[in-house]
């Protein structure tokens, strides 16, 4: 596709999503679904491993704490019920990303550990990710991206003020 077309099929988007008046919402969630959606092929393409955009949340989460990880602290601290964090930590568990440990001190916690092949996910992903971002700012100037992360820090901070 030429840069030409291109700019044209941006141009007909923003003008179509100007018309419609398309709720914030809607359009965040539409942008965030296709680079997501491609984000995740890429990772599947390069690692052999399907996984959802949440699932690697939870395991870079798991992978980012420096104490032990505690099931119902990481779905607080997600914002997840800790039945979906179970599901989720079943099916990383299935591939062999984490790993499980009862507390020996305290048999109803479960400790979550990363393993080296969801180290080496981590790593593959965010390679895969950070060459997705450059992909994405191509052909946008620095005022482009300071206005744009301007607007969503707009966003953010409103609707953090009305919850």
């Amino acid at each position: 596709m030429s840069i030409k077309s291109c700019y044209l099929c941006r141009k007909y988007l923003l003008r179509k999503m100007e018309n419609e008046k398309l709720p914030i919402g809607m359009v965040v969630v539409g942008m965030l679904k296709s680079i997501f959606r491609v984000v995740e092929n890429r990772a599947f393409e390069q690692t052999g491993i399907k996984l959802t955009i949440a699932q690697y949340a939870l395991l870079h989460t798991i992978s980012q704490e420096h104490e032990e990880v505690i099931l119902k602290d990481v779905a607080e601290k997600m914002g997840k019920d800790k039945s979906a964090i179970v599901r989720m930590v079943d099916q990383l568990e299935k591939k062999e990303l984490l790993r499980r440990v009862v507390d020996q001190n305290d048999r109803r916690k479960n400790l979550l550990f990363v393993t080296k092949k969801g180290e080496r996910y981590i790593a593959d992903f965010t390679a895969i990710d950070l060459k997705l971002n450059q992909e994405l700012e191509a052909g946008l100037n620095e005022a482009d991206l300071q206005a744009f992360y301007r607007t969503v820090a707009h966003f953010k901070l409103k609707a953090e003020q009305l919850v």
